[in-house]
């Protein structure tokens, strides 16, 4: 009776949602390999000039002098090796006091690329990815609708975690049929084909297929995770936006240089990896530094006050608590850092199509046995290819 119930949920669920677990799939695919496949079609320009760099802030004035008309937040992505050019983002900010029940109005971005020895704009371009990467974010970040989406993203990301468990125990394969729950046999035809290769596909990548589809769920909802995991009491300021900050009227804002120096006063060491001057007046600045705790993905972030240079707090991977720790992975295991490892990266990558494979064989078999008039949920005899 259970079995029969486990089956019908996972069978509708498969159905009903296929075509949305093929779309998040594979546009996670493509973000796997978002750097190499913008470095093809869309490459940022190179930066040719020698010499010292030029302060961030004349960074930032070549890049202001190019989009004048960018407002809201401005995030300097830093060159990391020879001839990349510092990348400039202007992004929308939300208009102090306005809340989540205030309206949104499309913003427009800017992306413009700066040589960072000449301090001279190089390239110009409407967003920081390549057609293709955007497209393939904007739909498995939030389906194309924005921060609307990413609920309806994290609600299927749970339907991927009970399709991948049911399916786990569907499959389980009696005491003498164990031999073959791994592989397709060479006598398999019709039906039987695709049953074997929709069970032996979900095995082999049961463990990836759960592992992003669970962290999936946890970016889509952080805070249920944290609360989940023992976190107790949400963090007192939000972690993208940093602290509040208390205006000092009429003192002018530090920038980007001033921001950086007291950064690594804080964290002797750090290698500055970017820098996000708020558009917003009661909003921190954030530094990105490279993890002194080692070869690590996750990144400190220190959090400065535009007025009095002073850090206001600091999150440093090496520091947080269990909670905070597991959702802080949670990206770069989903995302297959590169930090993480070739094979694990490629891993992700194949995952994405595991959507794909179970819907074209889970619907082949729907249609097979109603055509046979066979129950859905009946064992197949031996030799079946209807």
């Amino acid at each position: 009776m259970i079995r029969r119930i486990l089956f019908q949920v996972h069978m509708w669920i498969g159905l009903v949602l296929g075509v949305l677990f093929v779309a998040l799939g594979l546009s996670g695919s493509v973000l796997v390999y978002h750097e190499e496949l913008d470095g093809l079609s869309a490459p940022p320009p190179r930066a040719s000039a020698t010499g010292v760099p030029q302060p961030l802030d004349a960074v930032l004035a070549a890049a202001r002098q190019t989009a004048p008309d960018a407002k809201g937040n401005v995030f300097l992505t830093l060159p990391q090796e020879p001839g990349d050019p510092a990348m400039i983002r202007f992004l929308p900010a939300q208009r102090d006091g306005a809340g989540r029940g205030a309206a949104r109005r499309p913003q427009q971005s800017a992306t413009v690329f700066v040589d960072p020895v000449s301090a001279k704009a190089i390239g110009t371009r409407a967003s920081a990815m390549s057609p293709l990467v955007q497209f393939a974010h904007d739909l498995h970040g939030g389906l194309l609708l924005g921060r609307d989406g990413r609920p309806l993203v994290g609600w299927l990301g749970i339907g991927m975690v009970i399709l991948g468990l049911t399916g786990l125990v569907l499959w389980w394969p009696k005491p003498h049929l164990w031999k073959y729950a791994f592989l397709v046999r060479r006598t398999a035809r019709g039906l039987r084909f695709h049953r074997e290769l929709h069970a032996a596909v979900g095995i082999w990548g049961f463990v990836v297929f759960i592992l992003v589809s669970f962290t999936g769920v946890g970016i889509a909802f952080p805070e249920t995770l944290r609360a989940a995991t023992g976190g107790g009491a949400t963090p007192a300021f939000n972690l993208r936006t940093g602290p509040e900050v208390e205006p000092v009227h009429g003192a002018p804002r530090i920038g980007a240089d001033e921001a950086v120096r007291v950064a690594l006063a804080a964290v002797p060491g750090g290698v500055p990896r970017s820098v996000m001057l708020p558009g917003r007046k009661t909003q921190a600045i954030s530094v990105a530094l490279a993890s002194t705790a080692g070869r690590t993905p996750l990144q400190t972030m220190v959090y400065v006050d535009p007025y009095r240079a002073t850090v206001m707090a600091v999150r440093d991977p090496g520091s947080l608590s269990f909670a905070d720790g597991f959702v802080a992975w949670q990206r770069p295991v989903h995302d297959g850092d590169p930090l993480l490892g070739p094979v694990w990266r490629f891993l992700v990558f194949l995952s994405g199509f595991l959507p794909l494979v179970f819907v074209v064989t889970g619907v082949t078999m729907w249609i097979k046995k109603r055509r046979a008039h066979i129950a859905m949920d009946a064992p197949l005899a031996e030799g079946a290819a209807p």
